[in-house]
């Protein structure tokens, strides 16, 4: 199948493959893909007939892949604006920008030769449609391509018996007086001879050649699918065991959360609001409480805060503090074990009265001074 292929080369090479008719057989875009690896995957679709670029000048990339292919290359009279190749790649499905850039320059090329593709159609030349097409990619008029398909055929059909058929009527003459013309004309005639058996047998050379080059390109084709298959496989076994590994990550968290919800019915843990929300009167608060917060202590029982002004601001308001280290959290939610609450008050009396006592000295102090 002969292709017009947009190469959209870069860190992450865009390729989008078209064949004759203008049906997409292929858009595809990876990263680090070099000219060996484009060329590799090139082939696995088919014969590249001409690539395209949609940037003026033409990128090295392209040149260098064209003639690695031998293909012919189109190049826009300037490059293409973003809207333009939004508006060419408009009704088809591409994953990202390179795929879109490499889409365009393969359907501008198309649309380029689209009215000669459709004039050869008309003709009905079946099969061979498709290698006048080629030759017209490379330059050639519809005509001057079918007259080189014809005389390339006619070239084939020069044979051994017709060599033989020259060689038999080479007849020995008698000998007799020639001009020099005449002696000129045997020379050429015969030098004529020699050149058209090296032919024949150079054409039996390339024949041989070029069925040697069919095998080979055959095995390597079945290789190389099979390199695609092997790739492919080993890339979804890759996903299959990411996504395996997100699902046991989620199901311990799901047994994890579950427990909790046994503890929590149970009442084994209790829940904590962050403030100023509050879940039965136990609080997280995370930043510095201000003096327009006083209004919202009302209904708290216990406050959990590591901020020591904090501490002061809600001991000074009668409010139980405690220090986060009795806290535990899941999933941003916390939660403190109903066993440690009354050791949180039972720290919080002793520390009340540690501070009752200072101020008795204190005071004590201050009357006596």
């Amino acid at each position: 199948m002969y292709l017009i292929v947009g190469i959209d080369p870069g860190t992450t090479t865009g390729i989008a493959a078209l064949d004759f008719n203008g049906n997409l057989v292929d858009v595809f875009s990876s990263k680090d893909f070099g000219l060996d690896k484009t060329i590799e995957y090139l082939i696995s679709l088919g014969s590249v007939s001409m690539i395209a670029t949609d940037v003026n000048p033409t990128p090295h990339f392209v040149s260098k892949l064209s003639a690695q292919l031998g293909s012919a290359v189109f190049t826009p009279t300037e490059s293409l604006s973003v809207n333009e190749k939004i508006f060419i790649t408009k009704g088809y499905k591409v994953d990202d920008s390179h795929q879109r850039d490499a889409l365009a320059a393969a359907l501008t090329a198309f649309n380029k030769f689209r009215n000669k593709f459709q004039k050869i159609d008309s003709l009905k030349l079946g099969i061979a449609g498709d290698d006048v097409k080629r030759l017209v990619l490379h330059g050639l008029s519809i005509s001057k391509a079918q007259k080189k398909l014809e005389d390339e055929k006619g070239e084939k059909g020069i044979g051994k018996i017709k060599i033989e058929k020259v060689i038999q009527e080479e007849k020995p003459i008698k000998k007799k007086l020639i001009s020099k013309e005449e002696n000129k004309i045997k020379k050429l005639e015969k030098r004529n001879l020699i050149l058209r058996k090296q032919i024949y047998k150079k054409e039996g050379e390339i024949k041989r050649l070029r069925n040697a080059i069919s095998k080979i390109k055959k095995r390597y084709d079945i290789e190389l699918k099979e390199k695609i298959e092997i790739r492919k496989r080993d890339q979804s076994i890759r996903n299959l065991e990411y996504r395996l590994d997100n699902l046991k990550r989620k199901l311990e968290e799901l047994k994890k959360l579950k427990k909790l919800w046994q503890k929590a019915a149970n009442g084994e843990i209790l829940p904590i609001g962050i403030f100023p929300e509050q879940i039965r009167g136990l609080v997280w608060i995370k930043r510095r409480l201000k003096k327009s917060d006083l209004n919202r202590l009302a209904e708290i029982e216990i406050a959990f805060t590591d901020d020591p002004m904090n501490r002061k601001f809600l001991i000074d308001n009668g409010i139980i503090t405690a220090n986060t280290g009795y806290l535990s959290e899941f999933e941003g939610c916390g939660y403190v074990y109903a066993k440690d609450i009354a050791k949180i008050k039972d720290e919080y009396m002793k520390e009340i009265k540690s501070i009752s006592l200072k101020e008795i000295i204190e005071d004590y102090r201050t009357g006596r001074g």
